[in-house]
């Protein structure tokens, strides 16, 4: 959507004003943790990259869960881990690319944190992403990961306000949200 941030944040604003709880969702190479970071480091808050906290965690890289667990158990851990974000402040937090399609991981992301959507054409996830081999998502073909690009995009859109990334550096997108923070 392309709202500003919610009234609810905005009654539980934390420093000077601003939401005590700021979420990047997207698709994978949509650039939320290098988003993350730049904004963090602007606003002084901090910056948790979910899937390295659902890593330092478990003591596994998210491949390593994937394949000795199944997706069905690092989904678990995922909603674990925003659920103990609820309660940080001060934070940026980078969810990864399934994190907002779980029913219930979903009010964190349109009620307890302000999130925004870095939107990337499935075009430019495929030049961006290539084929990374810490993404185990990246292992299906073309085909069925635009299937998964096409079923996200609704669900990204309806909770986050949408940020372009397209032809943009990090540091331009992470200028646009800034900005629509009042910074």
């Amino acid at each position: 959507m392309g709202g500003p941030p919610s009234s609810a944040d905005t009654a539980r604003a934390g420093t000077g004003g601003l939401p005590p709880r700021i979420a990047l969702i997207g698709f994978m190479g949509s650039g939320k943790s290098t988003v993350g970071r730049l904004l963090a480091h602007a606003l002084g808050y901090h910056f948790v990259d979910l899937d390295d906290r659902i890593e330092a965690e478990a003591g596994r890289t998210i491949g390593q869960i994937f394949a000795e667990e199944g997706e069905e158990s690092f989904r678990r851990r995922e909603a674990e881990a925003l659920e103990s974000l609820a309660s940080e402040e001060e934070v940026v937090a980078a969810g990864g690319g399934g994190a907002p399609v779980s029913a219930g991981n979903q009010g964190f992301f349109s009620g307890v944190a302000t999130t925004f959507y870095l939107e990337v054409s499935f075009e430019e996830f495929v030049r961006r992403a290539g084929s990374d081999p810490a993404r185990p998502l990246l292992r299906r073909g073309m085909g069925e990961l635009r299937s998964l690009y096409e079923a996200r995009r609704p669900i990204y859109e309806r909770l986050g306000r949408r940020i372009p990334t397209d032809g943009r550096r990090a540091d331009e997108v992470a200028q646009e949200i800034l900005e629509i923070l009042g910074r």
